[in-house]
């Protein structure tokens, strides 16, 4: 009752169409699935009869949507009418979405949450913007979590906007700012049908091919494809996001197959962006997708709905036009944090690091495949020692993001089943007391911290610390002098970004002892005073505790409780 309620919100408040349908009425499927236009006419026709049924999606459109069956007769000579008039459509309405949770087949591949596309567009000639669509979650990965709601609503999102336009299927429709055409059209009024793709082939106006020069492992280079969508304002909106005027375009998906390829944005350079073709962690719908959205023309965008992308931002032109090789290599040649890739092996135990935007605990998600990667997808000369004839088989985990390696958020399960998460924003992530080595906290005002050191924990003799450690969630807050961390309840001062934080503090009967590395300030806060040099109080901030010490104050309790005990133990001899 809630996902698609929020989602259906956020997107009348993204979205306006440009000119208003009115009422909605559907064309009737055919029983043969073949269909006839005639020249001059809007309307669908059916070579012989009309189906029983029509069906958007997975769904049985209702009778009271649907047009009149239009029919023509064998020699297509006789075209008219037949059977029921028209019906009284939905009113006062641009787009009907048909909402299912049916476990179809599609829902038997893997990790398939929810599918979406349009159905129907409008039949005149001068608009043919889509007016239905259907949208179905695949029950068995439907989660109650709370830690994975925001990521199924984004989910919802995702594939609703998919059936108003973002599609391959509908990129030869797309109209200019006068409500011209980008794609030439036939006498019929439809573009030319690609066979081999099974869909309306665009023009170059909408999509370009162009071919990069790519840098792969042995210092050789290569050729690599790319298709690249080049409406006015995607251009504009991802030149500004790298920071590349010379940018064509912005890159379409390029794997991931049928359903996956040229229907999303490239994943190596647009990470998290929410029309990305997998969910990896933190999406987030960005000016670039508003404007693809707004360049079909059919619809106006509100780009105070945009939300901030980290991913790539003013990264330039080495970014977005090259492999992810060269970028990780002059990186290193200068000796600067390669991000946001990796290459740090994922190891057990796992060496923890925080994600791109540092709302959350990460891992590189480098790896060994079982195979070797394609050549092109082949960027290690040289990895932590590994010998050089296993490095072709090492890449990230996500295929799509062309096996480029970043860092990247999880989750903890425990046979198999959920526990949490590890974005640090979530409270129902905050860990059980007696694991939360770290002495963590989760929560909206929670971000990801590195830890230069295991924490361990104490309690007299006893010293326990967790194998997998790098960083953690701490609470934050903003103040005139500067970045406050909050341990438990004791407050740190960052006088400057890479100051080590001393932690001693005591909870759940433990003494937990670590260090924090100190963020930069402007990370989190709008204003910031100037570094500086912490006072030396804030150097090495402990707290003098000891479960196990005989303090003065335990022995005063001692002499207490004897004193107390004194007038008892003479009543028990006056007793005997």
């Amino acid at each position: 009752n809630k996902l698609f309620p929020q989602a259906i919100s956020y997107l009348e408040k993204t979205f306006q169409v440009r000119k208003s349908t009115g009422t909605i009425l559907l064309s009737r499927q055919c029983a043969t699935n073949q269909y006839l236009r005639r020249k001059a006419d809007p309307h669908r026709y059916c070579r012989g009869a009309c189906a029983n049924h029509t069906r958007c999606g997975p769904v049985i459109v209702p009778e009271k949507h649907l047009q009149q069956c239009r029919v023509c007769n064998e020699t297509e000579w006789l075209c008219g009418p037949t059977g029921l008039p028209d019906q009284e459509g939905v009113r006062d309405a641009d787009f009907v979405l048909y909402v299912s949770a049916l476990t179809t087949e599609r829902c038997g591949h893997e990790n398939i949450i929810a599918y979406a596309a349009y159905c129907q567009l409008e039949a005149e000639m001068d608009r043919q913007v889509p007016i239905a669509g259907y949208a179905n979650l695949c029950p068995n990965m439907i989660s109650t979590q709370a830690q994975e709601f925001v990521g199924m609503l984004s989910t919802v999102k995702h594939e609703i906007i998919h059936a108003l336009g973002f599609s391959a299927g509908l990129f030869a429709f797309y109209r200019d700012d006068d409500g011209k055409p980008l794609t030439t059209r036939y006498a019929d009024g439809l573009p030319p049908f690609n066979e081999s793709l099974g869909l309306y082939q665009w023009s170059n106006r909408v999509v370009h091919k162009a071919v990069r020069l790519w840098d792969i492992r042995g210092g050789k280079m290569l050729r690599h494809a790319v298709y690249l969508l080049i409406t006015p304002r995607v251009v504009e909106e991802a030149r500004k996001h790298f920071n590349c005027p010379i940018l064509e375009g912005m890159e379409l998906e390029n794997q991931g197959g049928m359903g996956t390829e040229l229907n999303h944005w490239e994943k190596r350079l647009l990470e998290n962006e929410a029309m990305t073709g997998s969910h990896t962690q933190n999406r987030v719908f960005s000016r670039i997708t508003l404007a693809l959205m707004e360049d079909t023309g059919w619809y106006k965008a509100n780009y105070s709905m945009a939300e901030k992308l980290d991913w790539g931002r003013n990264k330039g032109c080495d970014f977005v036009m090259k492999s992810c090789k060269f970028w990780i290599d002059e990186k290193r040649r200068k000796r600067q944090l390669i991000s946001p890739y990796c290459d740090t092996l994922r190891s057990n135990p796992l060496q923890l690091t925080c994600r791109q935007d540092q709302r959350a605990v990460a891992v590189c998600n480098l790896q060994k495949f079982p195979k070797q990667l394609p050549q092109e997808y082949q960027y290690f000369d040289n990895l932590n020692g590994l010998p050089a004839e296993e490095l072709p088989y090492y890449g990230g985990s996500v295929e799509i993001a062309d096996y480029c390696p970043f860092s990247q958020e999880f989750s903890w399960h425990l046979s198999g089943e959920f526990q949490r998460s590890s974005d640090c924003r979530i409270t129902e992530n905050q860990p059980d007391p007696t694991k939360n080595y770290g002495a963590e906290k989760y929560g909206p005002n929670s971000v990801c911290l590195i830890q230069k050191s295991a924490f361990v924990m104490e309690q007299c003799r006893r010293k326990l610390s967790y194998p997998d450690w790098g960083s953690g969630c701490y609470q934050v807050s903003c103040s005139p002098q500067g970045l406050h961390v909050w341990v438990k309840d004791t407050v740190y001062l960052c006088s400057r970004s890479g100051q080590v934080l001393t932690v001693r503090i005591q909870m759940n009967g433990w003494i937990h002892v670590g260090n924090l590395i100190c963020p930069a300030c402007s990370d989190f806060c709008d204003s910031c005073p100037p570094e500086r040099d912490p006072p030396a109080s804030n150097l090495t901030r402990t707290a003098p505790i000891d479960l196990c010490s005989c303090s003065s104050g335990l022995v005063v309790t001692l002499w207490l409780l004897m004193a107390n005990l004194i007038p008892l133990l003479t009543g028990l001899f006056l007793c005997a």
